[in-house]
């Protein structure tokens, strides 16, 4: 057994580390909470557009739209993935879990991985994908999504890319979160509510398709923001439950070398009285 010196600076090091954990608790509890506030602000006009676009679809005479374009001949397809985890660790299974669900969903010989976090970035690049490296900037400026999705549409609409996923991870409870991913573009209609009486037909100035366009374009760059949204929130509660654990476990090894001090201070006692009692010749 170890003596009580050692026993105190382990018990002394892990209470350091305990006070560590639970700054860091407290930090992402915090960072979680603003980040939800951001999503919700967004969700009024990101549902209103959905639902603008919902009627035009549904009210309108067929037309096209680069934005509806899946291009269902074209061989080889080039699918974009836009992948979203974090720039740092100490989250438990969040970024492993995710950079897992994305490797099973890509091939490898026509994909182009657009990271987002360097740690999606670093382990790409080592699984040998082809990876486009965006622009520095944060997961909740708004600015920093919307420039985004702008040059993606733009590829997309040139056809350097073919089909855009975004890659993030949901937060469906307080501790429960998944990997998820969405189709980005090209739109989906069945993803849209259609349904629609045909004698109530919408006239759009100055076109169905002109008005489709700049809603889907903004649709895009909410879907992406939201879904980054999302993944910021699901990082802070990931890492604010993987630092409740290390508290917890902390207070567990504290509890068990307390009493490994205790039992040695009282050998060290016993052994100490033992020599005395020898030495006294009693």
């Amino acid at each position: 057994m170890a003596n009580t010196r050692e026993i105190k600076l382990r018990i002394k090091g892990i209470n350091e580390t305990k006070k560590i954990t639970k700054a860091m608790k407290l930090i992402s509890a915090s960072k979680l909470k603003k980040a939800r506030a951001l999503l919700n602000e967004t969700l009024p006009f990101f549902e209103k557009v959905q639902d603008t676009i919902d009627d035009i679809l549904a009210h309108t005479e067929e037309f096209t739209s680069v934005y509806l374009d899946h291009r269902p001949n074209k061989p080889n397809k080039k699918k974009a993935y836009i992948v979203i985890a974090s720039d740092k660790g100490l989250t438990g299974g969040y970024n492993h879990n995710l950079l897992k669900y994305a490797e099973d969903m890509m091939e490898k010989e026509n994909s182009i991985v657009y990271p987002i976090g360097i740690i999606v970035a670093d382990y790409m690049e080592k699984a040998g994908y082809e990876v486009q490296h965006l622009k520095e900037g944060h997961v909740t400026d708004i600015k920093y999504s919307r420039d985004i999705a702008d040059m993606l549409i733009r590829d997309f609409k040139k056809g350097k890319i073919d089909e855009v996923y975004v890659v993030y991870t949901l937060l469906e409870s307080a501790i429960r979160f998944t990997p998820s991913h969405i189709q980005l573009l090209p739109l989906d209609k069945e993803e849209f509510n259609t349904e629609a009486d045909n004698h109530n037909k919408y006239k759009c100035e100055p076109s169905p398709e002109m008005v489709f366009d700049a809603l889907a374009a903004k649709y895009v760059k909410g879907v992406l923001y939201g879904a980054m949204i999302e993944s910021y929130t699901s990082e802070h509660s990931a890492r604010m439950n993987a630092m409740d654990s290390a508290t917890a476990n902390a207070d567990k090894i504290i509890k068990q070398l307390t009493l490994n001090y205790n039992r040695a201070r009282q050998a060290a006692i016993t052994q100490e009285i033992n020599e005395i009692v020898s030495g006294a010749g009693l």
